[in-house]
């Protein structure tokens, strides 16, 4: 009998992302809802950031989506007692099908696994990871966290399958075959992935290994691993070109880039950035925002806010 039959009638099921820092959960995330709420399934999205700024919950809520934002920290450790009540206030106020938990890029899934396991009104359906396959080359220069977002997961999600060549697809494979056998792996092209292929997954396989790691120590994880953010924000304008050619000439520890920004015409865009490639997107909803928001996040990040406001300005 599949497991996820044994859920109560009083549990709703939730589905954890996780992922490092850039590898595209919020687009799949979206993607995901949009198709479901096509369907008159009712979701509530939990995001967690480890920085004070959360653009792209703010940039849902403009699909009519309930959202939850956990800032300065990671649920798996610091912000117990906040994910609790979130979780609790939007199942008792909105009632929705299903819970979708984005955790922050530096987040340990087995952890989060935990909680989830031990709060009365949550049913674990799966452990997704999604993996940036343009730009993964391997876990030499990664964290430890990283490494374990491979390893504890039922699913596991190429992104950005459409930007590189089928040799490359197969040396991440192979990559992630290091440290996991036995998870699936599925494809997200543009950012798309069935619905199908993500709920509803039988999460038992995955139970020894969690009970296996709770030993780890999570309380100082992203201290260890030298994680930090700060956001910056202003009213100038700025064209995208201007705009990315600062973004591209930063530090290479801000590898993580988002926000918001007017340009020069008065319309708002959102733009996403990994290492050196800048996206950039209309803002559904033009008037949400009256400030341009920048957020930064990286390896020892701080050392470089007065730099990097120094060149936005």
């Amino acid at each position: 009998m599949n497991e996820v039959t044994m859920q109560s009638p009083q549990q709703t099921p939730t589905t954890v992302f996780s992922g490092f820092l850039g590898s595209g959960k919020t687009t799949i995330i979206s993607n995901l809802i949009e198709t479901l709420q096509k369907n008159n399934i009712t979701v509530a999205y939990i995001k967690n950031e480890i920085g004070d700024t959360d653009i792209d919950a703010q940039l849902l809520k403009g699909k009519n989506i309930e959202t939850k934002e956990l800032l300065n920290g990671c649920i798996c450790c610091t912000l117990v007692g906040p994910f609790e009540s979130a979780v609790t206030e939007l199942i008792d106020t909105y009632h929705p099908n299903k819970i979708i938990i984005e955790a922050s890029g530096a987040a340990d899934p087995s952890a989060i696994a935990l909680m989830i396991g031990t709060h009365p009104k949550l049913y674990r359906d799966g452990i997704i990871s999604v993996i940036d396959v343009e730009n993964f080359e391997g876990y030499k220069d990664l964290s430890t966290t990283a490494q374990r977002q491979t390893q504890f997961t039922d699913l596991i999600i190429f992104n950005k399958v459409e930007m590189v060549s089928l040799e490359q697809k197969k040396a991440v494979v192979g990559y992630v075959r290091e440290l996991n056998t036995h998870s699936p792996i599925v494809e997200a092209p543009e950012g798309k992935v069935n619905p199908d292929l993500i709920f509803g997954i039988d999460p038992v396989h995955l139970d020894a290994s969690i009970a296996s790691s709770t030993g780890h120590d999570l309380e100082n994880h992203i201290h260890d691993d030298h994680f930090s953010a700060f956001t910056l924000r202003n009213t100038q304008k700025y064209s995208e070109a201007a705009l990315q050619a600062i973004l591209e000439s930063l530090p290479k520890s801000l590898f993580r880039t988002k926000g918001v920004f007017q340009n020069e015409s008065d319309s708002w865009v959102s733009f996403n950035g990994v290492g050196k490639k800048i996206t950039f997107m209309p803002v559904d909803n033009q008037t949400q925002f009256t400030e341009n928001i920048f957020v930064f996040i990286g390896l020892h990040a701080d050392d470089f806010k007065a730099e990097t406001e120094a060149k936005l300005l």
